[in-house]
C-alpha cells in the first residue's frame, strides 16, 4: 500500500492569485514569491510588496476575455491547474 503524497514541512503554501502592480496576474504561495515570479520573467522592477494584492474570491470566477475578445478560463480554473508558482495574465 503506497503512502499518500504529502509537501515537506517548508514547502510552498497552496497557489493563490495576486495582482503585481497595475497589469499583471501571478499564481503564488505568498505575496513576495508573486512579486519574486513577476521580477523573474520582466527583471528587476520598481515594485515592492506593497504592489501586490490577493485577487478577491469574487473575482476568481469572473470570466477573462483577452484585447479580441478569445474567452480564457477563470482565474480559479487557471489555479486549479497548476502545481507551481506561475505567470498567468496581464494586459498593457
Amino acid at each position: 500500500m503506497s503512502k499518500p503524497l504529502m509537501k515537506e514541512a517548508g514547502m510552498e503554501q497552496p497557489l493563490k492569485a495576486y495582482q503585481v502592480g497595475d497589469n499583471d496576474i501571478v499564481a503564488a504561495g505568498s505575496q513576495e514569491e508573486a512579486l519574486a515570479v513577476l521580477e523573474g520573467l520582466a527583471g528587476q522592477t520598481d515594485l515592492t510588496i506593497g504592489n501586490v494584492a490577493p485577487i478577491a474570491e469574487d473575482e476568481l470566477d469572473v470570466p477573462v476575455v483577452d484585447e479580441e475578445g478569445n474567452a480564457y478560463p477563470t482565474i480559479r480554473q487557471m489555479l486549479a491547474e497548476l502545481s507551481e508558482p506561475t505567470y498567468l495574465f496581464g494586459w498593457d
